[in-house]
């Protein structure tokens, strides 16, 4: 497979580099497991997911422990991405570490200090059970190198309760979700809510809809080499594609409070007039994080209160099918023993995530997931419609230099909408910033 740079070390844009530690059982630089050792009946695990989200995984881990009598010690960190390389560079690696992100993953890959999964388990069966596109972010030179455990989905959907009692009907391609804002605005009604407002990171929900959109109008493999920076930030398919997405927020009557209202309009209220009695909007595209924002009594009904579709595909001349913009967390192996491999093994089964399904707020990347199993009804839609996605690709800001992804492509997409500079202006200053 071919080795993308944005999957070498994009999210630690800024960072030191990590140098090949031969960190015990490790890659040493040269991407070799090496032998299997037995191991202590223990394992040490270090991730991103915080201890308030972590409840279903413990509980999974404890149905390990108990299956296998192998104890298994998860430790959150709350900068994570500093502590994973700190650790590493002092020889102090964890067993397993869970990566919120792929390209952190491929960084220390490079250096040699993970371990290449093809050598410690059957890894071929995870191309079919993961949702298509996902293991492609942790496979580079044909070696797979993390395992998915949690995944979120951002090409939802929102709608109240009555929309299609409304008369309105869910779109299946993008034509037809634009002649559906036609629809709701010809009823003296408003098709989107929008905001993005979040302090000093106002600017990340536009950047979303600008990936999702060259998504589609471009297709994945168009998509990673811009991500990757092998097509320029001011090529004309990414100019077009913040222009698409102008045709949306700048059009009239289209978005509540208009182009000018969504900057200052709050990312976590912007739903809530989905859920007046007159909705003040009929539709919201958000990641499904966004349910914790909801209402309490929307929340405690989720699928009483709230409907939801997948952001169509199928752009007339883009992308065949739909594609899933999204996020999710990497088991990795940095130790080389029969406990580690046996609990590694245990997270690709199509089936783990169980208890964590029931905790709420967890989506499992496996095509092959029982739905049922998901304590909320809601979330058991997602997931099917996760499920049904032609293709997954991770945030693309987020896969970017720090100064572009968490920068100027923030702060040009805030000046494009404001009005302050036309889509080529903020693609050129974008791409001047990426150049350096």
């Amino acid at each position: 497979m071919h080795v993308r740079k944005w999957q070498i070390g994009a999210v630690a844009a800024g960072l030191l580099a990590v140098t090949g530690c031969g960190v015990p059982g490790g890659g040493g630089g040269n991407n070799d497991a090496g032998e299997t050792k037995d191991g202590d009946g223990s394992i040490q695990i270090l991730g991103a997911i915080p201890e308030g989200e972590a409840v279903g995984l413990n509980a999974a881990l404890k149905t390990f422990t108990e299956e296998t009598g192998i104890k298994v010690t998860y430790t959150p960190s709350t900068d994570f991405t500093t502590e994973i390389r700190t650790k590493v560079n002092g020889n102090d690696a964890p067993d397993i570490a869970l990566f919120p992100q792929p390209g952190l993953v491929n960084d220390l890959t490079e250096s040699g200090d993970t371990l290449p999964l093809d050598d410690l388990m059957d890894v071929g069966s995870l191309e079919d059970t993961m949702i298509p596109g996902l293991m492609d972010s942790v496979e580079i030179d044909d070696k797979t190198y993390g395992v998915p455990i949690r995944v979120s989905m951002k090409s939802l959907v929102w709608t109240p309760k009555n929309f299609e009692q409304s008369g309105y009907k869910t779109p299946e391609t993008w034509d037809e979700l634009m002649k559906l804002e036609d629809q709701i605005i010809s009823k003296g009604q408003t098709p989107w809510c929008l905001g993005a407002e979040a302090g000093a990171d106002t600017g990340w929900v536009y950047t979303d809809w600008v990936e999702e959109i060259v998504l589609r109008q471009e297709g994945p493999e168009f998509y990673d080499d811009w991500v990757e920076h092998e097509v320029p930030f001011n090529d004309p398919k990414i100019v077009k594609a913040i222009e698409t997405f102008g045709d949306i927020v700048n059009k009239p009557k289209n978005v509540r409070g208009g182009a000018d209202g969504t900057l200052s309009e709050p990312f976590g209220d912007s739903p809530l007039p989905l859920f007046n009695d007159k909705p003040g909007c009929e539709m919201h595209r958000q990641a499904n994080f966004i349910t914790t924002f909801f209402p309490k009594d929307v929340q405690s009904d989720l699928a009483g209160n709230v409907n939801v579709f997948a952001l169509p595909g199928n752009m007339e001349g883009g992308f065949e099918g739909t594609p899933v913009l999204g996020a999710g967390d990497m088991a990795v192996a940095f130790t080389n023993d029969t406990d580690v491999v046996e609990l590694m093994e245990y997270f690709a089964k199509p089936d783990f995530g169980a208890e964590w399904a029931q905790s709420g707020g967890w989506l499992s990347p496996s095509v092959e997931f029982d739905n049922s199993q998901y304590s909320d009804e809601m979330f058991g839609e997602i997931a099917a419609l996760l499920q049904d996605a032609d293709t997954f690709r991770f945030d693309g800001s987020d896969l970017m230099p720090a100064q572009v992804g968490a920068g100027t492509f923030w702060s040009e997409m805030n000046a494009f909408v404001g009005g302050e500079k036309s889509a080529q202006e903020a693609a050129d200053a974008i791409e001047k910033s990426w150049r350096g």
